[in-house]
């Protein structure tokens, strides 16, 4: 993980708020395993672009091309799902399970052709010629059981 303190593409940001507000943001950060700056990144942007309504105009969204991508452009949202490893994950560093895939595509609602080509492109179908499918296991009441066939 990148040290945000040290790095250039970051900068701290600090206010005021209520004790009782900073208090529970405090809580259900620690609570869910998210760090604060995560959860204030996320609020942020969300707050800019409802305010100004550029989120959808001026950026268009990152298409994920491999499971690294997903998770790196989805970090504050997967911390809840119980995949471990999420930073290696982010960084390529290691590949996830096929049981990690699918909570993680079904965590964040990834339609299945879009499963297909993110796992297509993290495996490439010349490496893995028999793969055949994902098997989603229930980790919660939002994740499916369902099969996914992937050749």
């Amino acid at each position: 993980m990148s040290d945000r303190r040290r790095s250039d593409d970051y900068k701290q940001v600090s206010g005021y708020i209520p004790l009782e507000l900073a208090l529970e943001f405090k809580s259900i950060c620690a609570r869910l395993d998210i760090s604060q700056s995560d959860a204030m990144e996320e609020m942020i942007q969300e707050w800019i672009s409802k305010t100004t309504g550029s989120g959808a105009k001026n950026k268009p969204p990152e298409v994920p091309n491999t499971i690294a991508d997903l998770v790196r452009l989805n970090m504050t949202k997967l911390k809840r799902c119980g995949v471990k490893n999420l930073q290696a994950l982010a960084e390529g560093e290691v590949l996830p399970t096929p049981g990690d895939f699918a909570i993680i595509t079904s965590a964040l609602g990834i339609p299945e052709q879009e499963r297909m080509k993110i796992w297509q492109g993290t495996y490439k179908p010349s490496v893995y010629p028999n793969t055949k499918g994902v098997k989603v296991y229930r980790v919660s009441e939002s994740v499916k059981v369902d099969e996914c066939e992937y050749s």
